[in-house]
């Protein structure tokens, strides 16, 4: 039995190193693209920091904070200790659960995965969040450069006309009508950058980096910023032509990822079975009721989370510049 049981483990881990395998020249590409993506991210990072008055994001708890508030609206600012608190009892309760069943090594690797389930269920929904605020950004940018003529360049006034006339972009309302009534219950200049960075957490891209950028120059220091926006609205434009083609390339690859991870389990389930002679109670028992087999099993449905989530994240990409 125990030669079964080391074969089984054997053949497991040749499917899973296949599957990391196909995974990573399944996306191969679009990593390449990430990657450029964010290293073009850091040299705007760096230009805004020589920009005199630029926007500076918040650290640590705050950003936490505006993070939990946009993706879960929680407001207030104690979110971000409510979502630590939480994440750690979810990991708690699977540590003590795993523990008396499997032992400690077993109910660490467990703690770890549950711990950190909130957070990656966060950075989904902040990623769907931004990809839709994305994709509104040219119906944005066009109305809010046309209330801030209109309003003979008055920022905070083309914002709240802009809340209310933009109509097919129901995020980007939403997210201005909070950017609105934060600016008018703020008292200080500080207040309104902190009103002003919460817009551009919610965007996080580079050209949400510049309009926020630009709405602190007019709000704050009164520069025109007219051309400033007309650019950044032609941008998105031509952005948004290029993201329709990219999407269509990568359409299928989705689909491939959710195949993928039922047929790997029909595999090993067989490799068990009729390879190695294992009837199907003695297949669940070492998959399900050894520390062993447990540990592969979340590590398994882990990995394939973690799959979907970059899969998401590769298919529905951000419009930016």
């Amino acid at each position: 039995m125990s030669g079964n049981t080391a074969a089984l483990r054997a053949v497991s881990l040749a499917i899973y190193a296949l599957f990391i395998l196909g995974l990573a020249l399944l996306f191969w590409d679009s990593f390449a693209a990430a990657r450029a993506g964010l290293a073009a991210k850091a040299r705007l990072k760096a230009l805004r920091k020589d920009m005199d008055g630029a926007p500076s994001a918040p650290r640590g708890a705050a950003a936490l904070t505006d993070m939990v508030s946009l993706a879960f609206g929680l407001k207030g600012e104690n979110s971000g200790l409510i979502f630590i608190a939480g994440s750690l009892g979810l990991g708690l309760t699977v540590f003590i659960l795993l523990a008396v069943s499997y032992g400690a090594a077993l109910a660490l690797y467990g703690f770890l995965a549950a711990a950190a389930i909130p957070y990656i269920l966060m950075k989904a929904r902040l990623q769907d969040l931004r990809v839709d605020m994305s994709r509104e950004g040219e119906q944005l940018l066009t109305e809010l450069l046309n209330n801030y003529r209109i309003g003979h360049y008055n920022m905070r006034e083309a914002i709240e006309r802009t809340a209310v006339t933009i109509e097919e972009a129901p995020i980007s309302r939403r997210m201005l009508l909070d950017l609105s009534r934060e600016m008018n219950a703020a008292t200080g200049d500080e207040e309104v950058k902190r009103a002003i960075e919460r817009f551009r957490l919610a965007l996080s891209t580079s050209w949400g980096d510049l309009l926020a950028a630009n709405l602190e120059f007019a709000e704050l220091d009164g520069i025109r910023v007219t051309e400033s926006l007309k650019d950044l609205a032609e941008g998105v434009s031509d952005a948004r032509r290029l993201l329709e083609q990219t999407r269509r390339e990568t359409s299928d690859s989705g689909m491939v990822l959710k195949v993928l991870f039922p047929v790997m389990c029909i595999l090993i389930y067989l490799g068990a079975t009729a390879a190695f002679g294992l009837t199907p109670a003695e297949f669940i028992h070492n998959q399900f009721g050894t520390p062993t087999g447990v540990g592969w099993a979340i590590g398994l449905l882990l990995s394939y989370a973690l799959s979907l989530l970059a899969s998401a994240y590769v298919s529905r990409q951000k419009m930016d510049i």
